[in-house]
């Protein structure tokens, strides 16, 4: 049976301004025009794409030629395996206008009302609207779409969908990315496409610029539903929605939530900026800044050293005490609070048989127990979303496992050597049981203060199309509300009967923030590394590790090591061969990045990370071909870097890193004034590990040269005279 609500009924129930009749001078035959002393925005007479984004303080439009009308919307349709796609040139508008909104601001309103489509008559209505605020150039896109056949669901919208931009290698793309803080893809003309959310993806937005020409977009979505963000150099930039209920006859999509696409002045850093002050309003942020979170327990708050290595440690075997000397001598030799993340301490082989990781490899509670007495950090590593066909019950797990359109198992390859991995959906009570109580085993029989989930931060939103599952098929939220539910049980479990046990997952998805206590950054070093997430979220989240290949240079492990830092990573992940002699260079650069990250604390956990420090005289560079993760490249990095912090009592500092064996000269300039130190005269001094150095009184802006060490690390503590 056909579905018959109106249109103007979903656009009402969803809140939605209907418009009066169109102004002359404006309509579908004429296009539309919004406008601010910001940004011009034109969309073109008939199908109504946009065709005209002109930065008007600098004066450049982004977008350029295309043959044939340009897209502004596609919506696809599916039925079982079949697709058919429908864009806004299909037929033209039949109705637009411009309304004034609060505030001095505008609203384009186009709608394409009761369209046949593929046989049936009236069975499509479309809505769009753009809402231009009066002081910014940046607007909030909305698409209402309206499905009545009695056939055909909807399987995908794509809006806004931009033509004729980015031009190809012009712009510099800044992007999140797996396992890492974010990239600065410069000249960029390669395809980009990511889900979210997904580690592979963990915040709902990117920036294109060229030089101060930013462009902005992002959704703003608090729930989290399935989407794809798509850059084609050259050829377009698309949101992909997938809704609920692909593919089931008459499903609709009633426009959750807006997307702001627009331009702005300034860099990537300006727009991380703009995405954090929508970010922390959301529900993962709601936990508060990590000052405040009393239930993350101190180990992982004070971590300064992480190691991951598997059931032997540099070769040591015997007693359980002589399995466990390398670590204990590590301690020592460092002198920080240090944490584990250990592989293999199971039964069974990696990635084989889960989710039955108990019973334990014989000594691991003796292990635990030793280690966890000298103060230490001690996370076992399961996993959160793998089921292995393998198993002998695989019976009482099949029908909790994600299906595909034709109830397929959605099976993943790691390696010839793992089992028949399979991902669970995670809004399974089974599923959800299954992993909590693996959680309550590990503490309750053999006293782990910590454990890891894999890959639940990493996974993106699987599409599951099991109708008995409960959830709608396919799209939107049920993926990411099925997992914070399983987190939520995680962490009941974590605190049970006055447990403190600190749980992390793969990866950072922002969406699971307030439900783990830090997030595992495993990428290779890349010269194409900016900490965009940790200018989002800083002080509200925690991120750990910094691997590198220690066998390369001194100078590309150093690079690692001391970015992650002054970036606000916890260090390291990294075996304890690192412990052989030909690497204690290496260490010791390590420990002095550990030393720094306890004694900046207030800086680098509960602080905020403003912006990286540009250099006012270039500093030297050198050159590596080991960047990159799964494909490495030659590239070229600055010799030392800065970034500059602010500590929740308003003091700043500025941390270094050099990262090469020759001395380096780094002049700066910093205006304490412009975030928010007032009174003109400040207390510069040097934050050491052996405490503060003499303060030095300055006036106004503060510019210094800073002579730094060869393979050492810096920080500039900047304090109101009254020390705030």
């Amino acid at each position: 049976m056909k579905r018959t609500t109106p249109l103007w009924l979903l656009c009402l129930l969803a809140g939605a301004v209907l418009p009066a009749q169109p102004p002359s001078g404006a309509g579908p035959e004429k296009g539309l025009v919004l406008a601010n002393d910001h940004v011009r925005l034109e969309f073109e007479p008939g199908g109504m794409g946009l065709a005209q984004m002109t930065d008007r303080a600098g004066g450049r439009n982004h977008l350029g030629r295309v043959e044939g009308g340009r897209l502004l919307w596609e919506i696809t349709f599916g039925r079982g395996t079949q697709t058919r796609a429908v864009n806004n040139n299909y037929k033209p508008c039949n109705y637009a206008r411009i309304e004034k909104t609060a505030g001095g601001g505008q609203r384009a309103v186009m709608e394409w009302n009761d369209l046949r489509w593929h046989l049936e008559d009236r069975v499509l209505s479309v809505r769009v609207t753009v809402e231009l605020p009066a002081d910014s150039g940046v607007a909030q896109w909305r698409i209402f779409v309206e499905n009545r056949s009695d056939y055909w669901g909807l399987w995908s919208v794509a809006f806004p969908l931009v033509s004729g931009f980015p031009e190809k290698g012009a712009y510099d793309i800044a992007r999140p990315v797996f396992a890492s803080g974010g990239h600065l893809l410069k000249g960029w003309s390669e395809r980009i496409r990511g889900r979210y959310p997904s580690g592979g993806w963990p915040m709902q937005f990117l920036s294109l610029n060229r030089g101060a020409d930013g462009v902005y977009f992002g959704s703003m979505d608090p729930e989290a539903r399935a989407k794809d963000f798509v850059v084609e150099p050259g050829d377009r930039l698309v949101l992909l929605h997938y809704p609920e209920n692909m593919g089931v006859a008459g499903s609709d999509y009633p426009d959750h939530y807006p997307v702001a696409l627009g331009v702005y002045r300034g860099g990537w850093v300006e727009a991380a900026q703009r995405y954090r002050r929508w970010a922390l309003r959301q529900k993962w942020a709601s936990a508060g800044p990590l000052s405040q979170r009393t239930e993350m327990p101190d180990l992982v708050k004070n971590a300064a050293l992480w190691m991951q290595d598997s059931w032997v440690w540099n070769n040591a075997s015997g007693t359980p005490r002589e399995m466990n000397a390398p670590f204990l001598e590590l301690q020592q030799r460092m002198g920080v609070p240090m944490a584990l993340h250990w592989y293999n301490w199971h039964h069974m082989p990696f990635d084989n048989l889960y989710p039955h990781f108990l019973p334990a490899k014989e000594g691991f509670a003796e292990r635990v127990k030793e280690l966890t007495g000298r103060g230490l950090l001690i996370m076992p590593y399961i996993n959160g979303s793998s089921a292995d066909m393998n198993i002998p019950d695989f019976a009482r797990f099949e029908p909790h496992a994600i299906k595909d359109e034709a109830g397929g198992l959605r099976q993943h390859f790691y390696s010839d050597s793992a089992g028949r991995l399979l991902s669970m959906c995670p809004t399974r009570e089974f599923w959800q049981a299954a992993i909590s109580g693996l959680i309550d085993g590990l503490a309750r029989e053999y006293g782990v203060n910590g454990v890891y989930v894999d890959q639940i931060s990493a996974m993106e939103h699987e599409l599951c199309f099991d109708r008995t599952h409960g959830h709608p098929a396919g799209g939107g939220r049920y993926w990411a509300d099925g997992n914070r539910d399983l987190l939520r049980k995680i962490r009941n479990e974590a605190q049970r009967n006055g447990r403190r046990l600190a749980i992390t997952s793969e990866g950072a998805d922002e969406v699971f923030f307030d439900l783990l206590d830090a997030n595992l950054t495993w990428a290779q070093p890349t010269d194409w590394e900016i900490p965009l997430m940790q200018v989002v979220y800083s002080g509200y989240t925690l991120f750990f590790g910094s691997p590198c290949d220690y066998s390369q240079s001194e100078r590309f492990f150093n690079y690692a090591q001391g970015q992650a830092l002054i970036d606000g990573r916890q260090n390291g992940w990294m075996g304890f061969g690192l412990m052989k002699p030909e690497h204690a260079r290496k260490l010791d650069y390590l420990r002095e990045c550990a030393r720094y990250r306890v004694a900046g604390g207030r800086f680098l956990t509960f602080g905020r990370l403003l912006e990286p420090v540009t250099p006012l005289k270039p500093v030297p560079v050198f050159s590596e071909d080991a960047f990159g993760w799964q494909r490495k490249h030659r590239g070229t990095a600055p010799a030392a870097e800065a970034r500059l912090w602010q500590a929740e009592d308003g003091r700043l500092a500025v941390f270094f890193a050099n990262y090469v064996d020759e001395p380096v000269r780094f002049a700066y300039r910093v205006d304490p004034a412009r975030f928010g130190l007032k009174g003109g005269r400040y207390q510069v001094r040097e934050l050491r590990p052996a405490g503060e150095g003499t303060a030095e009184a300055v006036s106004g802006v503060v510019e210094r040269t800073e002579e730094l060490a060869p393979r050492r690390i810096k920080a500039i503590e900047i304090a109101g005279e009254t020390g705030r």
